[in-house]
């Protein structure tokens, strides 16, 4: 039984599938009843124990979450210890018991640590980050994520170090400290160009420029809205162009380019129209009307502007 399986992979069955998995797998142990609790029992009860958590059978999971881990301590079974301590972790988060999954969480982590158990290290500094979070002990979870930022960069764990950066976001977010965002960021969009995941690499100038653009400094923010827009034409990302368009034209207002901040919300609105966006072109018509435009104009400069990103 193991946790990476357990927080590293979604679960994607409905309700029904579960429920039906959870009765086949009673029905199994049934039959176990007959030839003693082996090893393979357990592995079944570990198996039913985690769709009985995913189902919300929270007491009957946790009943047999422990039965699990009595076996695995009479066995000596140190990574069977810390997959049941870690799955604990799980129930009490889903049971809002953020403390006593922080407690499970731990123990599993000081196994997982002792036997270089890499992935399993990581997950249960997530979980235990994310219970900090929920509590509202931002100093710690901070802590947490950026001693998992550093095992994941350190395994080249990328997927795992931006997960880890974006709790990060957030909390810095919360605190207000806009420069230590910056930097996060910068350190989203570098993890992103490794793994060339071009949405992650549009995404990550945008909020670059989203920052620059709270600190006011126009000029760096318009270089980054430009980046993210011109890469989302490239890769035919339209909602992205569509997005892109309106930073640009937003940064060009502040800086007094009226006409140059006309010119992209016609091109977003034509863009907006084409996707039928119906909440965008609203957005878009209303800000050209801000600029002095009537609807009769506005019919005019998308017709003459058809076709041009």
């Amino acid at each position: 039984m193991g946790l990476s399986m357990y927080l590293n992979e979604d679960v994607n069955l409905t309700k029904e599938e579960i429920e039906k998995l959870i009765s086949q797998i009673k029905k199994t142990l049934g039959d176990f009843d007959q030839i003693g609790k082996t090893s393979e029992y357990i592995k079944e009860l570990s198996n039913l124990a985690f769709l009985q958590l995913e189902a919300g059978q929270f007491k009957d999971s946790e009943i047999n979450l422990n039965i699990c881990l009595k076996h695995f301590k009479n066995q000596r079974d140190r990574l069977g210890q810390a997959s049941v301590y870690a799955i604990l972790g799980i129930l009490y988060f889903k049971r809002g018991d953020y403390q006593k999954s922080i407690e499970n969480y731990n123990i599993a982590l000081d196994i997982y640590k002792e036997l270089n158990q890499i992935p399993e290290e990581i997950a249960c500094l997530k979980g235990i980050g994310i219970n900090l979070i929920k509590l509202n002990n931002l100093d710690d979870a901070c802590d947490i994520f950026i001693e998992c930022s550093t095992i994941c960069s350190d395994n080249n764990d990328i997927y795992n170090l931006l997960d880890c950066l974006g709790n990060l976001v957030y909390i810095h977010e919360s605190m207000g400290k806009w420069d230590v965002v910056y930097e996060l960021y910068i350190k989203s969009l570098e993890a992103f160009e490794k793994l060339r995941d071009n949405k992650g690499i549009i995404t990550s100038y945008f909020n670059l420029g989203i920052i620059q653009k709270r600190k006011q400094d126009y000029e760096e923010s318009i270089r980054y809205f430009k980046l993210g827009t011109n890469l989302a034409i490239d890769t035919n990302y339209i909602e992205l162009i569509l997005k892109g368009l309106s930073y640009v034209g937003e940064i060009l207002v502040y800086q007094g380019n009226l006409k140059e901040a006309k010119d992209q919300y016609i091109k977003a609105l034509n863009l907006a129209k084409r996707i039928n966006a119906k909440n965008s072109i609203i957005q878009l018509k209303i800000l050209l009307k801000s600029l002095g435009l009537s609807d009769l104009q506005i019919e005019a400069e998308m017709k003459n502007s058809e076709g041009k990103i």
